[in-house]
């Protein structure tokens, strides 16, 4: 059985077998819904049914409550259509063009720029559709037992035809483990994408970027996606915490672009700095350090990508301390 969405206000349509995730359906037919998560842990695909009825599914009752099914809110990612509908999303028009892909890629390069950091570059096919994402946007990586991996694209177009991802060695992870310890050039994965709903906002408003440890690499297309429109004038204060010395990978090339462009201000903030390294610099949490600095974000929009509870506090506090309004923090829910 088949069932027709309607989104408002942008007038799209789109057919939605009765199997399918509302988020899916509308992805297979090139729709982009707001999104992050896509297993209904984030909640950012929430959004108000005008009409119609569906099924809840195994939607969360902490993310989705039985008053806000009363009032026709539903998780896109887990809910299905049991007759026509009508959804409102507005964000939706915002994404015009962008279609989510699968394909196989090649490993071009990985650089191991830390410890338990390495940059790898994946080769897209040189035939085949163009491969377009918004800055921001991640994609997901398939393992050969059929999981999933998930990773933000870290440069704000895909570099001679390559996408660059920055990967986190994480202490049992079946693909970071793969990537340090076996992963050869030449070696083909499976992707698909894009996904997610992290993307600069047309405004003029001023913008906190947040990142903390490998969270950094969708800020950075962000900030290349900035550069190169080549007249910005939204200021951008960018803070990027870590542990450690070594966990700022990029750094030098940060302080480098900092020196270049007059609209940003690089703020770099380490929790646990050591004798060794001579840290000059911020210490503590890195969200703290925005609450330290700024007296009001009322003005502001941040963009947050990093540790879950990196970004749940700053959501958290810069809306109850510093008069942030809450749909004007962004951020996708995967470190």
């Amino acid at each position: 059985m088949t069932f027709q969405v309607d989104i408002q206000p942008s007038g799209q349509k789109f057919a939605l077998e009765a199997d399918k995730t509302i988020l899916d359906g509308a992805l297979a037919d090139g729709l982009m819904l707001k999104h992050s998560c896509r297993e209904g842990t984030c909640g950012s695909c929430k959004c108000k049914v005008a009409s119609g009825s569906v099924d809840h599914a195994d939607s969360p009752l902490e993310v989705l409550s039985e008053a806000e099914r009363a009032e026709g809110m539903v998780l896109t990612c887990r809910a299905r259509a049991t007759s026509d509908l009508v959804i409102d999303a507005p964000e939706v028009g915002e994404l015009r063009g962008i279609c989510v892909q699968e394909t196989a890629a090649r490993v071009g390069a990985i650089d191991k720029v830390s410890d338990d950091v390495a940059v790898v570059r994946l080769m897209l096919p040189p035939s085949g559709p163009e491969f377009r994402y918004y800055p921001g946007q991640y994609i997901d990586v398939q393992l050969k037992d059929g999981t999933r991996r998930s990773y933000s694209m870290a440069t704000s177009v895909p570099v001679d035809n390559q996408l660059e991802l920055h990967i986190r060695h994480m202490p049992g992870g079946k693909f970071s483990g793969h990537v340090f310890e076996a992963m050869k050039p030449r070696e083909m994965v499976r992707v698909s994408g894009p996904y997610g709903s992290f993307y600069l906002r047309d405004s003029e408003r001023p913008m906190v970027f947040l990142a903390s440890g490998t969270g950094f690499a969708p800020i950075k297309a962000l900030l290349e996606q900035l550069r190169e429109q080549g007249a910005n004038t939204r200021p951008v204060h960018l803070y990027w915490g870590g542990r450690r010395r070594k966990d700022l990978y990029q750094h030098n090339e940060l302080l480098a672009m900092a020196a270049e462009l007059s609209w940003l201000e690089y703020i770099p903030v380490l929790s646990e700095p050591s004798n060794e390294c001579d840290w000059q610099g911020a210490t503590g949490f890195v969200h703290l350090q925005v609450l330290a600095d700024f007296v009001s974000l009322e003005n502001f929009e941040v963009y947050a990508c990093g540790a879950p509870v990196m970004v749940d506090s700053a959501r958290r506090d810069f809306v109850a301390q510093r008069q942030l309004a809450e749909e004007r923090f962004f951020a996708d829910a995967f470190v």
